[in-house]
């Protein structure tokens, strides 16, 4: 009995796969943060400038950014609250 030889020859393992490119290649997600990072670091760096807000009987004085920091983070915590409450219903 002969033993059967395959006709095809294997792929080796350490072969990159057709269609794919040798080299560094960067995530689009990492690119995309990277972006936004430097975004917010010049955005920060620009509006240095203080502002007063008024609370009911407090007044508040802070750099603009963290205003719209702190009024940024309040939206993601209702927007995350009203979902959640959707998502029970």
């Amino acid at each position: 009995m002969t033993d059967s030889v395959p006709t095809q020859p294997m792929p080796e393992a350490h072969a990159p796969a057709e269609g794919a490119k040798r080299g560094f290649r960067v995530p689009p997600k990492l690119i995309l943060a990277v972006l936004i990072i430097v975004a917010t670091v010049w955005f920060v760096l620009v509006n240095n400038q203080r502002a007063s807000i008024k609370l009911w009987v407090h007044t508040v004085t802070a750099p603009v950014w963290i205003v719209l920091a702190c009024t940024f983070a309040a939206g993601l915590i209702t927007g995350s609250l009203l979902r959640r409450r959707r998502r029970h219903k």
